[in-house]
């Protein structure tokens, strides 16, 4: 499932504290990684040399951390736009996923920032992205990923194709690791309120209800221990309120569908979610 992954690294305490943790992915079938650092030219003109020949240095420092996992590691180092420059190494390794922090002092400081906000916008695979909490040096540093990440899941679900074909790669997930899931569906109150009637609205809700049972009952032939809840509001404040729940270590979710994830890359519900939840979120693509 992830045989091969792309991290990109900006050689910050953040970005270590991801590559030590990264040893959790084995149970996924990692072997491969490839760490990649990219060099904004925009940011020192003229100085592009010096600025990489000064950065093998960290890239072997970190590319050891992960050997010491047991990974094969290839390093890249380029200049240019850091999202393209990422995106075309993902393609040319053909990586299975891409994986970065969301804290950091480099082209990736914060999720409203151009590099993860962009990945989410171009990649056409799965991002893997992980808060950082950095709360000491070196060892002593944390990290949400390492704390059985894929153990305990919440799915929020649309019920669109796309939504049915994360349905299909949670399956292959569980083929290789257990875990228990929790499928979410937000009714959004300001649909029921202008388009339904009372009649329509509890049709509406039965019928989203029987959906759940129906993909429910699919994982659990997987082998997944599965729960559903059904929750009513606005979309991206439920599913954050429910990340912030002790239970859940992360979340998996689609960057496009229909209903409340149709306008996610517009900054509705992907974007609110990776901004303000604290737990790891996996966002998968748009399956063709």
């Amino acid at each position: 499932m992830f045989k091969k992954i792309l991290i990109g690294t900006d050689f910050s305490l953040a970005s270590d504290c991801l590559i030590r943790c990264v040893g959790e992915f084995k149970g996924l079938g990692l072997e491969r990684v490839i760490l990649a650092h990219i060099i904004y030219v925009a940011n020192a003109p003229g100085l592009e040399d010096r600025m990489k020949s000064e950065d093998v240095p960290e890239i072997q420092r970190q590319k050891q951390l992960l050997e010491a996992q047991g990974f094969e590691v290839t390093t890249e180092i380029h200049l240019g736009i850091p999202a393209r420059e990422l995106k075309a190494l993902a393609e040319r390794y053909e990586v299975d996923a891409i994986v970065m922090g969301s804290r950091g002092h480099g082209f990736w400081r914060s999720l409203l920032g151009s590099v993860s906000f962009k990945m989410l916008q171009i990649s056409d695979r799965p991002v893997f992205l992980a808060p950082v909490r950095v709360v000491g040096e070196g060892e002593s540093c944390q990290l949400s990923v390492c704390f059985n990440s894929f153990q305990n899941i919440l799915v929020p679900v649309d019920f669109s194709t796309n939504s049915d074909r994360i349905i299909d790669y949670l399956e292959t997930m569980l083929e290789k690791y257990k875990a228990s899931l929790t499928l979410l569906h937000v009714i959004d109150n300001k649909y029921v309120e202008t388009s339904l009637s009372g009649q329509e609205a509890e049709h509406y809700r039965k019928q989203v209800d029987n959906q759940l049972k129906e993909l429910k009952q699919r994982l659990e032939k997987a082998g997944g221990q599965v729960e559903t809840e059904l929750a009513e509001g606005t979309p991206w404040e439920k599913i954050v309120n429910r990340t912030r729940s002790d239970r859940f270590s992360l979340v998996v979710m689609g960057r496009h569908g229909r209903g409340f994830f149709q306008e996610a890359l517009l900054g509705s519900v992907a974007n609110e979610v990776s901004r303000q939840t604290e737990l790891p979120v996996l966002f998968l693509p748009l399956f063709k």
